[in-house]
């Protein structure tokens, strides 16, 4: 599932919400390990991301800071969960996840000149957006690693 708002190139997806839950759920090395693969695998052309898209071409336009942001969501994730941000606390491991997303999108969009977004706008159309929705997949992420872990899927998952 997906939709683009007005006038901005990057779609709302749920992208994020499996990549943080990879990390979550899988841990700092597993998490790392999927998620790179998954960027790769899209690199090279499977159609993996938002709308069957794949490739050089779309990996390294406007998308491609988030996308480099997924590898380093899932492994803080991971990470922090690992450290003792789980249950309830598991929501301060996403919140940061999240936030890991963003910094490479702001680098990568300051860095390359796509005409987007527009001059001066940049939190305004590159972040802003998307902070609603991604606090509600932080939410998501956090209730689905809590239900996991207690139901004892996490020693089926070792």
């Amino acid at each position: 599932m997906r939709f683009f708002l007005p006038d901005n190139p990057v779609p709302i997806t749920f992208q994020t919400l499996g990549i943080l839950m990879m990390g979550g759920l899988l841990g700092p090395k597993w998490g790392f390990g999927s998620s790179l693969s998954y960027v790769i695998l899209g690199f090279i052309g499977m159609p993996l991301f938002q709308g069957g898209n794949g490739g050089f071409e779309y990996t390294t336009g406007v998308t491609g800071g988030y996308i480099i942001g997924f590898i380093l969501a899932s492994t803080a994730v991971g990470f922090l969960v690992n450290k003792g941000l789980h249950e309830s606390k598991s929501i301060w491991a996403y919140f940061v996840g999240t936030s890991l997303v963003y910094f490479p999108a702001l680098i990568w969009l300051s860095v390359l000149d796509f005409s987007w977004p527009e001059e001066g706008k940049m939190l305004s159309q590159a972040v802003y957006p998307f902070v609603i929705g991604d606090v509600i997949k932080v939410i998501i992420a956090s209730l689905l690693t809590v239900g996991i872990f207690k139901s004892n899927l996490k020693n089926f998952l070792k």
